[in-house]
């Protein structure tokens, strides 16, 4: 499909930044086609990990792995793919949208046919890694394709679904996944994967986006801070991901790995703040405005955790595989999409900061619930819990991008790589966070819980003696009791502290809110 040039458009179709497409006025046919590519790049940017994560225990013992080394698959790709928007935005800028579209799948095509031919750890990890370098440009290209099929009063939404409607991968994962593995073990999740690729590639190359405006962006001192920042950021995540697993103070790598990343980052951040044209823009970086909108994106990240860590991990106590949860992961999937749907429909600039709200609410009226979780719980008794935290989990991400969008425009289009990277790397570093901390709370619950209930075994009690003295197996069976009910308690700790950061969240968002209610009220007092 051609596409006039920049040139012969109307001042409301051109660009809104260098390296943006523009947005003509397309006939209604013409604007569908464009929604279904973007649903399919969505989804093909969430399916690879998402079937990756759901099942790492499948890939663990198809490549005879160790539980820390499997945990690396994940955490490389977070490693790579944190920083690529620091590059790719300006890469966009100045060589255009069409080669960006092209190298972004076409790398990704090739990371997922490398796939297919992993044996070992080492394989493994390099294409994980390069996956994430692959698949960090999908999201912003799904953002792209559905902006395109809105008209512009409802463009706000084309953010809601590029951001939301990945979310729905991982519970369809965890649906679909066990036959799956029945039909043709671990690779035929990256057959899966290598068609979704296949599909969005030629559907992209079938239907392009429009022109972008293009400018010469890249400095020489762009490719000296870039690196510093990538390798230290990737050390962040290394710590983060693999801490749990090898203990936060057992591994010297950690403590050399933390000191190395703080020198590099503080490195090009004094290397950014001379610069004329810097990548990131620090001054607005350290501004109450920029720094609200970055604690709201990390906590509400963090918050996030209740559903894949916490709730997954508390089923997994309690002896609940995946064909006992498929129930549950189909109401989250709904309940998602449900979610993306809403906040499509009533996303306005009025009601970006109350959706957040909203979807805080939620989750922490969620972490309550399953706060009271006991022994007899099933993945039935968590339907309505994990339904609202599905809802809030699409509500939630794109209103909490758009406030840095609005910082955005009032400062310009140069500004525009700092809020990418920055939403980014709050997304992936808290995510990473969460888990960290919620598998370091629970395990750390589970030890102080199950000293407890060990230390209430009074053996002058008839019955417990009577127990303990019909041998090992018994033994064995109420220390495999106590560490259940160990697990249970620990995970609605976990909850509890995640009401408390919900609570915490709520409040700063209500703040950042009066504050933003009474700037805006200021300006039209001055304007008048």
């Amino acid at each position: 499909m051609s596409h006039p040039g920049i040139d012969s458009l109307q001042p409301h179709e051109r660009p809104l930044f260098p390296g943006s497409p523009a947005t003509p006025d397309f006939s209604r046919r013409v604007r569908i086609a464009y929604g279904c590519v973007g649903l399919l790049l969505a989804f093909t940017s969430a399916m690879g990990t998402a079937l990756i994560t759901v099942n790492l225990p499948a890939l663990q013992g198809a490549l005879g792995l160790d539980p820390a080394q499997v945990s690396w698959l994940p955490t490389a790709y977070v490693m790579t793919s944190i920083s690529m928007n620091l590059l790719l935005v300006k890469f966009r800028q100045q060589y255009g949208l069409r080669l960006f579209v092209q190298l972004a799948l076409g790398t990704y095509l090739a990371a997922v046919v490398a796939h297919l031919f992993v044996n070992d750890f080492a394989s493994a990890l390099v294409v994980r890694a390069a996956s994430g370098v692959a698949a960090a440009p999908l999201t912003t290209l799904a953002v792209f394709y559905m902006l395109q099929a809105l008209p512009q009063p409802k463009r706000l939404a084309a953010f809601v679904l590029a951001f939301g409607l990945p979310l729905v991968a991982t519970p369809l994962a965890r649906c679909f996944s066990p036959d799956v593995l029945e039909l043709g073990q671990w690779r035929t999740l990256y057959l899966i994967e290598l068609a979704m690729v296949l599909a969005t590639l030629a559907a992209v190359l079938a239907l392009r986006l429009p022109p972008s405006e293009r400018l010469k962006v890249f400095e020489w001192a762009d490719f000296v801070t870039y690196p510093l920042m990538a390798v230290g950021l990737a050390l962040i995540c290394a710590v983060l991901g693999q801490g749990r697993l090898e203990w936060w103070f057992a591994a010297p790598w950690i403590g050399v790995a933390l000191a190395v990343a703080v020198v590099l980052i503080t490195i090009a951040l004094v290397l950014e703040w001379h610069r004329t044209n810097p990548l990131l823009d620090l001054r607005w970086a350290i501004t109450p405005d920029f720094l609200g909108f970055i604690a709201i994106a990390f906590l509400t990240r963090v918050l996030l955790v209740e559903q894949n860590g916490g709730a997954a991990g508390l089923l997994a106590v309690l002896g609940m595989g995946q064909e006992q949860t498929r129930s549950l992961y189909f109401v989250i999937m709904l309940a998602t999409l449900a979610g993306a749907i809403v906040g499509a429909l009533t996303i306005t600039p009025q009601t970006v900061l109350f959706q957040i709200m909203i979807a805080v609410v939620l989750i922490g009226a969620a972490a309550f619930l399953d706060s009271h979780s006991n022994d007899l719980t099933r993945p039935a008794q968590l339907y309505v819990s994990q339904a609202m935290l599905g809802f809030a989990t699409a509500l939630v991400l794109a209103p909490t991008l758009l406030i840095g969008f609005v910082q955005v425009l009032q400062r310009g289009w140069r500004s525009f790589p700092t809020l990418i990277v920055s939403f980014s790397v709050a997304q992936n570093l808290g995510a990473l966070f969460a888990t960290a901390l919620s598998q370091t709370f629970q395990y750390d619950r589970m030890r102080f819980h199950y000293a407890h209930l060990v230390g209430q075994l009074d053996a002058s009690i008839p019955f417990v003696a009577d127990r303990l003295r019909t041998g090992p197996v018994a033994v064995a069976a109420v220390a495999g009791q106590a560490t259940r009910e160990a697990g249970i308690l620990a995970y609605n700790d976990l909850f509890l502290l995640l009401l408390v950061i919900a609570m915490l969240t709520l409040i700063g968002t209500a703040i950042f809110t009066l504050r933003a209610i009474a700037k805006m009220k200021a300006a039209q007092r001055a304007a008048q």
